[in-house]
């Protein structure tokens, strides 16, 4: 009779073999806006050259559970299914309600999908969770110019979201190319606009990362400057601390880093700003992609870690985006701004451990606490049981459990053929859902 340990084995190796077959393969894309909702990680939209329709802009919303555990060889991205952005989306920021609710979608280029003409309908548009629908919110205030190239952040406790900057050009229906310095504030309880103290703002900037702080500072960091988008020196830090609505620059010191745009950020819990990506100037290449910003520090001050694994870690790529989930930094998708050929981005995925900065290949979630009761006696039993029933595997139940692998790798290996086979006719069909009505 087969116990329950070989049946297990079987249960596993099956899994994997059809996980194989199920897994949702997407295209490639950048600038693909991002937030992190329950132990998901949704991306809306982005641009890509294997776009099925019309539009290069995606009106596709993807999420990935990091409820379980995965290889990034073969991560478990899925859709909503039958939900799309009401339009395709690009260079735009997303953020999630206070209330957990509502995600909102501010700026970027908005196209048609089917006729990648401009679909401009407002500034600002809300994802009910709930119901699974679009809206445009009625806002009062000061309601923001058009603009992209834009990266907000929202302070869950008072509500308040901030974004800076942007760039508004023909992509967008500016006649002329604008780039903005101005601070814009939507209150969302409210749903009430309003501006930012103007006094010692930063001059116009795109393209850069904007970070909070638990004391309710918000760190700019690296971008493009002016309408002739030069590099912002990533050593001088704006700040604008939003309890006294007052501006400020910081010198950053220790090593001397590349100045980049279209690069990442992350906040870790001992308040540590790591960034990822980008690059100088149009395209030029970051010699340091990863480093570390303390902000514990006065002034703060810049390292680069010493990391581990660096054959498993991302090439050359800006326009992505990252997550931090536990003590795991995701970096997603993104352009891999010095290759010809876009696909060369599979998986667009990448892991980094950020307690020892190891680059890794798979994802194991946090495991709740458990709680040790003092029954020694009983553990002492349990182990002895588990280590003679280990020892004690009869021939015939060994038989058993390498038949079990034989057949599941027959298995593996057939699946694996035919989902290579669907994946090559139809990658581009799945990954992207038809026209429809993020």
């Amino acid at each position: 009779m087969i116990n329950s340990r070989v049946l297990k084995i079987i249960f596993l190796l099956i899994n994997l073999s059809i996980e194989i077959v199920q897994s949702l393969i997407p295209v490639e894309r950048q600038a693909a806006s991002s937030v992190f909702i329950d132990k998901k990680i949704y991306f809306l939209g982005g641009t890509s050259s294997h776009s099925p329709k019309t539009s290069s802009e995606l009106d596709q919303i993807l999420y990935l559970d990091v409820s379980q555990s995965f290889y990034t060889t073969n991560p478990p991205f899925e859709e909503i299914p039958d939900v799309q952005i009401p339009f395709g989306s690009s260079f735009a920021t997303a953020f999630l309600s206070p209330q957990k609710n509502i995600v909102y979608l501010f700026g970027g280029i908005m196209k048609n999908v089917n006729t990648d003409l401009d679909s401009f309908t407002s500034i600002l548009h809300a994802f009910n969770l709930e119901t699974n629908e679009w809206t445009i919110p009625t806002t009062n205030g000061i309601v923001p110019q058009r603009k992209r190239e834009i990266n907000g952040v929202i302070d869950d406790k008072t509500g308040k979201f901030y974004v800076f900057g942007g760039v508004a050009d023909q992509e967008i229906g500016s006649k002329t190319i604008v780039v903005f310095n101005d601070l814009n504030i939507l209150d969302t309880n409210s749903l009430t606009w309003s501006k930012g103290s103007t006094i010692n703002a930063p001059l116009p900037r795109s393209d850069y990362t904007a970070t909070l702080l638990p004391n309710g500072i918000i760190v700019f960091i690296g971008g493009l400057e002016g309408n002739d988008f030069h590099d912002v020196d990533i050593n001088q830090l704006a700040l604008y601390d939003t309890t006294i609505d007052k501006w400020s620059i910081m010198t950053a010191r220790g090593v001397t880093l590349d100045n980049r745009n279209a690069h990442s950020a992350v906040l870790t819990p001992d308040e540590r700003i790591i960034i990822f990506g980008g690059s100088k100037g149009i395209n030029s290449t970051v010699t340091n992609q990863l480093a570390v910003l303390d902000t514990k520090q006065t002034p703060y001050e810049w390292s680069i870690p010493q990391v581990s694994n660096v054959y498993y870690a991302p090439p050359l790529i800006d326009l992505h985006s990252a997550t931090l989930i536990g003590n795991y930094m995701f970096i997603n998708f993104g352009a891999m701004y010095q290759a010809q050929d876009p696909t060369m981005q599979l998986p667009f995925f990448y892991i980094l451990d950020i307690n020892n900065f190891t680059w890794v290949t798979k994802f194991e979630p946090e495991q709740p606490s458990v709680v040790v009761t003092n029954t020694p006696t009983i553990a002492a039993t349990a182990n002895t049981s588990s280590n003679n029933n280990s020892s004690n595997l009869t021939a015939e139940q060994i038989g058993i459990i390498f038949g079990a692998v034989g057949l599941s790798i027959v298995i593996i290996v057939v699946a694996g053929l035919l989902g290579y086979k669907y994946y090559k006719n139809q990658k581009y069909k799945r990954a992207i859902p038809t026209a429809g009505g993020i």
